[in-house]
């Protein structure tokens, strides 16, 4: 009767198996919608309100030019000194870019890692169903050999 066990540990095996491959599955699914919340956030709420900070700096930094008494115009000192103030501006905004699209990748290699760690566990819970039900049907033909 210990092929009933068996059995039982077969059945078990694969459930555990597909249970853990659906948590997996599951998490992996959670990173994908933080990252689309990340997102939206970002493009929708930072990205704006940082660029309207670099519009009122750059405003100040403007009107400071302006009340210094020297005049504004190409191939002048300040009109090189205010597009370098823009350049450093674009930088920052680009940077703030490639920063969110870094954190999108690795949201996504995450739900990556996670999807095949859940079907690792899919597959130890068919290796641990095969082999308990290897031994369940060994069992099995041992019991009526001797009955």
């Amino acid at each position: 009767m210990s092929w009933i066990g068996n059995v039982i540990g077969a059945i078990g095996g694969f459930q555990i198996g597909k249970s853990n491959q659906d948590l997996y599955n599951k998490q992996a699914a959670l990173n994908r919608e933080q990252a689309k919340q990340d997102q939206y956030v970002y493009e929708n709420i930072d990205k704006p309100r940082i660029v309207k900070q670099q519009q009122k700096e750059y405003s100040s930094f403007f009107v400071n030019l302006l009340k210094s008494g020297f005049e504004f115009r190409e191939d002048t000192t300040t009109f090189f000194a205010a597009q370098e103030f823009k350049v450093e501006q674009a930088t920052d905004l680009a940077i703030a870019d490639y920063n969110q699209r870094a954190e999108q990748r690795d949201f996504s290699n995450q739900s990556i890692l996670l999807e095949a760690k859940g079907r690792q566990e899919y597959a130890k819970g068919l290796l641990v169903a095969a082999s308990e039900g290897a031994k369940a049907a060994s069992s099995y033909k041992k019991s009526k050999e001797q009955s």
